[in-house]
């Protein structure tokens, strides 16, 4: 146990004066945020563990410093848990503080109070910022009265981040009127898309007429059953709006045969192709040989494809939140190398590819990547801005002939590295800083 814990133990036997010490002197100067925030969740556990016991005068002391110490509020509910409250003394809490209501809200069982988490919700819905609220709801849903969860759920009913966390966590099963929710947010509808398969039927076939949903249904396709599937599919082949969505995000990785050659042909014209095109390129690796070849075969063909299949690769490639969820989307040198190729001979794919220019520092054959940018000049200036310290990656001698506007963006880049580069790239620059003009009037301007 913490000291700061400890002294929210003893709070009781202290005056009130002596408590507001105690908040003097964490939130004095010397108090760093990080340490602060730290002390007053400690205190906070302390004082929970005992909140029977405090006065109500100090209580009202400690809540209210909650609106710029919000940790107090969140150690006092989490020191609660466990504890036999009384409900009144739950409301007197939360009347005083919204963030107290909602720490109440994130923390703690309430359905033995379901008219104190009906009133609470009420102070807390018109808040925008209430982690933990809809999830703590969701895990004790079932075990409100069926009245007490229509009112809470009509109180949070415009919340976006309740009903996101709730959704994710509650059966949609024990949900009347789900598509009461479809509309507040992308992510919303797509968790519903994603657990239509706890859905009864009756349910299921009313939510497939709402094409938001579509993406969500893509991404949990596999949990529905098989005739659910062949409906699915049926929905997409007659609805393209629904189609964009699930084409955007079915993982052709793992679907069966009879659906890959269904969807294919639905993805073949127009709108939809280059949906399909971004899904196939975002999920490249993970194809199988002939799901490969067939993309790379679409993409010579089909110019729509062609574009999204290049956007898919090159926004997968530079992603930064797939870097972040361990999801690991590298390309084999032979994948690599089919992937310039086809970049040479489709202008569309190319210009796909070159969406996310810093996708192109993760191919391993830089000559070939510098060729094809210097074949689609209008890509160069912005190309040589995010060189930076991978300069040396490329044969420069190429590059040291540039005239005009992006031979000035090559002579500032040059400037900006040069100490960073190779003997023999440094003297190499220096040798064309006296031939070429405009490399010389960007390295000077640096």
């Amino acid at each position: 146990m913490s000291l700061m814990e400890k002294i929210g133990e003893l709070i009781t036997e202290l005056p009130s004066e002596y408590v507001k010490v105690v908040i003097q002197i964490l939130t004095a100067d010397s108090w760093n945020r990080l340490d602060r925030d730290v002390n007053f969740y400690q205190l906070g556990l302390g004082i929970g563990k005992i909140i029977n016991k405090v006065d109500k005068e100090t209580l009202k002391l400690l809540v209210k410093s909650c609106e710029y110490y919000q940790s107090l509020c969140r150690g006092i509910a989490k020191g609660m848990e466990g504890v036999e409250v009384d409900k009144d003394l739950l409301l007197y809490l939360g009347n005083l503080s919204e963030a107290m209501a909602r720490e109440i809200l994130a923390n703690l069982e309430l359905y033995k109070f379901p008219d104190v988490a009906e009133k609470l919700a009420l102070i807390v819905s018109p808040l925008k910022h209430i982690p933990n609220v809809g999830s703590n709801i969701a895990r004790q849903f079932d075990k409100f009265p069926l009245e007490s969860r229509k009112r809470i759920i009509d109180a949070f009913k415009d919340n976006v981040m309740f009903l996101y966390e709730f959704l994710q966590t509650v059966n949609l099963s024990k949900l009347d009127n789900i598509e009461e929710f479809i509309g507040k947010s992308k992510e919303i509808d797509e968790i519903i898309g994603y657990r239509l398969y706890e859905l009864n039927d009756k349910m299921k076939e009313k939510l497939l007429n709402y094409p938001s949903i579509a993406s969500g249904v893509g991404k949990g396709f596999q949990n529905l059953s098989y005739y659910w599937k062949r409906k699915v599919i049926e929905k997409v082949k007659e609805d393209k709006e629904f189609a964009k969505g699930f084409l955007s995000s079915i993982d052709f990785s793992s679907l069966e045969d009879e659906f890959v050659e269904v969807l294919i042909e639905i993805g073949k014209q127009g709108e939809l192709a280059r949906v399909l095109g971004k899904n196939l390129g975002g999920s490249f690796p993970y194809l199988t040989e002939d799901l490969k070849a067939l993309a790379l075969n679409m993409a010579e063909k089909n110019p729509d494809f062609a574009l999204g299949f290049g956007e898919g690769i090159s926004e997968a490639l530079s992603s930064f939140s797939n870097f972040i969820r361990g999801k690991i989307y590298e390309l084999k040198k032979e994948d690599q190398e089919r992937i310039l190729n086809l970049a040479f001979n489709s202008e569309s794919f190319a210009k796909g590819l070159l969406t996310v220019l810093n996708s192109l520092f993760f191919f391993e054959d830089k000559e070939k990547v510098l060729e094809l940018v210097i074949k689609y000049k209008e890509y160069l200036p912005n190309f040589i801005q995010q060189f930076g310290r991978r300069l040396s990656d490329f044969d420069l001698s190429k590059l040291l002939s540039l005239k005009g506007e992006i031979g000035i963006e090559l002579g500032k880049a040059l400037c900006r590295n040069f100490a960073n580069l190779k003997r023999e790239n440094r003297e190499l620059i220096l040798k064309w800083i006296n031939e070429n003009e405009d490399l010389k009037e960007g390295f000077l301007e640096c």
